[in-house]
């Protein structure tokens, strides 16, 4: 199971992050053979820090949440959200010169598969690449969350308002940037959850 441990800290975002980098070879000896730490992001402009790790055992992870993550200084929140479903997608070469974006996408709920199939399947315009594509249900409405990467913020606003808004049964598309990431393996091993 993929999750996005969500973890907000109230103006000490900076600290936590330095924090979770310090003590990955920690955490991940916590998680041991349940589960794997993927990824650091921040999204601009927010208080919050997102975890993403892959996990084979719910019990492993909620103890992993409660007993470590949120007993780290300065969390204040903890927002978790499954990713079912997801498709990882292949990086281009050139990916650390492009912005990275989420996207959250609220969706008229009987059209929730015909919405993923479109949006897994649609040829995207140069210089947009897909990073990930899950159901995530992580509000009411906001049903599916995609990621990509994108070298210049005009193509990736004109590609969610002309490309993903017209799909039928999407409402609505909010996009949010993500200001860094912190990769926590080699690339070899993300292949693997390509």
């Amino acid at each position: 199971m993929m999750v996005i441990v969500r973890i907000q800290s109230q103006g000490k975002s900076a600290s936590l992050w330095n924090e979770i980098i310090n003590k990955k070879d920690k955490l991940q000896d916590i998680l041991g053979d349940n589960g794997t730490l993927l990824y650091l992001s921040k999204r601009l402009g927010s208080n919050d820090i997102s975890l993403m790790l892959h996990t084979t055992n719910s019990l492993a992870l909620a103890d992993f949440i409660t007993s470590h993550l949120a007993k780290i200084s300065g969390v204040d929140g903890l927002w978790l959200i499954n990713m079912l479903k997801p498709v990882f997608f292949q990086l281009p070469a050139q990916a650390d010169r492009m912005k990275r974006y989420a996207v959250s996408v609220k969706i008229y709920p009987p059209r929730l598969d015909e919405v993923y199939r479109t949006v897994s399947k649609t040829a995207l315009p140069a210089g947009i690449n897909m990073v990930y594509l899950a159901y995530t249900c992580h509000l009411f409405g906001d049903c599916l969350q995609f990621s990509v990467l994108a070298d210049k913020d005009a193509k990736f606003e004109n590609f969610v308002e002309n490309m993903i808004n017209k799909i039928p049964g999407v409402l609505r598309a909010t996009a949010t940037e993500i200001e860094k990431t912190h990769v926590f393996i080699p690339y070899r091993e993300w292949e693997r959850y390509l």
